[in-house]
């Protein structure tokens, strides 16, 4: 009987016709493409599996998503997750019963910019952030360093009157405009980039580049 209902089920199923495979893929869609088939992989499965989540399927980061914007591009940060069960470590004793470990991969964060079709994968969200401001914000690199006493181990995001005369003598205009980047040097757990901590509402990127 119940061979029967999961051949009607997949009988009756409508058929997806979405341009993102189902699962992971590592070539170039839009978010809005992704997530579409993300949804359509649950729907299809019923819902979360113990087993693998979503089958590497790209889903919204998880406290970043859409976070920034530049002049005629937008960032939308993307994660999948292609390990398996295997790495809950209260799972591992049942696993190791079944056969060594094939995870298919490692955590991956993808930034994607739909306005140009652009994206980029690493295993490190920093990298990615980064590759998109290279993208975005040519010459960000070469941007100066925050002194401590303005803005050291994460401080205001709010643009003080101090901060706003140090960033006018030394940011160019371009990098003054709304959703640039600030170059911070924190280090440590701290190094992570933040989106929406620079005052214009863009990055606070840490870098190991010290104050002049």
């Amino acid at each position: 009987m119940y061979d029967l209902l999961d051949l009607l089920e997949d009988i009756t199923r409508p058929t997806y016709d979405g341009p993102a495979p189902l699962g992971f893929t590592g070539h170039y869609f839009t978010p809005d493409e992704l997530l579409g088939a993300r949804k359509e992989l649950g729907r299809i499965r019923g819902g979360w599996s113990k087993d693998h989540p979503t089958l590497g399927a790209w889903v919204l980061g998880i406290t970043t998503g859409w976070c920034n914007t530049a002049p005629g591009h937008r960032l939308c940060i993307l994660q999948s997750d292609l390990r398996c069960k295997c790495r809950f470590p209260y799972l591992v004793a049942e696993w190791e019963k079944i056969g060594p470990c094939y995870c298919v991969g490692d955590y991956l964060s993808q930034a994607n910019c739909p306005d140009c079709s652009w994206h980029h994968i690493s295993t490190n969200e920093n990298d990615v952030v980064m590759a998109w401001h290279d993208h975005a914000w040519p010459g960000w690199r070469d941007l100066p360093t925050l002194p401590d006493k303005l803005r050291g181990q994460m401080g205001t995001r709010k643009m003080t009157p101090k901060l706003a005369e140090w960033l006018d003598a030394n940011y160019p205009p371009e990098f003054r405009v709304d959703g640039a980047p600030i170059l911070t040097h924190r280090g440590g757990a701290a190094g992570r980039c933040v989106p929406g901590y620079s005052p214009f509402g863009g990055y606070d990127i840490s870098t190991d580049k010290l104050p002049n």
